[in-house]
């Protein structure tokens, strides 16, 4: 297993500068943001820059592991339904171009015009056309357990099932379970339940600040079992990345224009949280 560092949390400095970053506190391996504008701007995805992305990325010494798509599958209709799996698929074309076979997915959240049951049909039908066009890419489509909708091990799993495709499989952020309002336990739970469907790990950490909300902290520093949680994952045959996910500085926007912090003592916690996490994840891969 590789260890690394997720570059959706690292969006705000410059993409070259997250490179040499994650390679000075050990990381080798990456997942691709593709948020618009993200990294200052710095990183162009057009096609015809992919080969020298690419080549970069491996000038610094690290790897893609992963590309975080973006997909909404809530849409009762086929028409909308097949324009999110079209755009889907630019996110499939960009892996297989930088010759990685994993894209991190989403699942979509509420509608107030739906139940959470039809909800969830519709999710099935999406990924259903979706691994069908995942196949003419090679690649793997990892669904996260992201927002209200699908962030519980029963829904995920029956979504994974129902589609019944190898091209389906799981992305396991392990703050996200608690981020939603399920207790340590549940939490715990989850993790062993959604183990065998894992094809792609973001780790965070986390305290509980009252019994429903959450404070992200440095991986080690919180209340999460994570040892247990790499533990789980080998056993059932986990070979992919663990890649950590610092989210405790909070959004950089919003902290930056309400003057909370300096750009220069924001970037430093954020630098400071990922490298503590980083270190603390090296421990948890010497452990297994």
């Amino acid at each position: 297993m590789k260890i690394g560092a997720i570059c959706l949390s690292l969006s705000c400095m410059d993409f070259t500068e997250v490179l040499n970053f994650v390679k000075e506190i050990g990381g080798e391996t990456i997942e691709l943001c593709t948020v618009e504008g993200a990294h200052n701007g710095t990183l162009d995805l057009r096609k015809m820059q992919r080969s020298s992305l690419l080549a970069t990325v491996k000038s610094h010494g690290l790897s893609i592991t992963s590309v975080a798509g973006y997909n909404d599958f809530t849409f009762a209709s086929d028409v909308e339904l097949n324009q999110q799996v079209k755009k889907l698929e630019w996110y499939c074309e960009l892996a297989a171009d930088l010759q990685v076979g994993l894209v991190r997915v989403m699942s979509g959240d509420f509608r107030p015009d739906l139940t959470k049951e039809e909800m969830v049909t519709n999710i099935i039908r999406g990924f259903k056309i979706a691994v069908k066009m995942a196949k003419e890419y090679n690649v793997v489509l990892a669904l996260e357990n992201h927002g209200l909708l699908v962030n519980d091990a029963p829904t995920l799993i029956r979504i994974v099932e129902t589609v019944a495709d190898e091209r389906l499989r799981l992305t396991l952020d392990t703050g996200n379970f608690c981020w939603a309002g399920h207790s340590l336990q549940e939490t715990d739970s989850y993790f062993q339940q959604v183990a065998p469907y894992v094809a792609n790990v973001h780790l965070k950490d986390l305290v509980f600040t009252d019994p429903k909300k959450v404070q992200f902290v440095p991986l080690g520093q919180g209340d999460l079992d994570l040892k247990m949680v790499v533990a789980q994952l080998a056993a059932v045959g986990y070979d992919g990345a663990l890649l950590c996910e610092y989210e405790g500085m909070g959004d950089p926007k919003e902290l930056l224009q309400a003057g909370a912090f300096t750009r220069e003592k924001f970037m430093q916690g954020l630098k400071d949280g990922t490298r503590q996490s980083l270190t603390h994840l090296k421990t948890l891969f010497r452990c297994n």
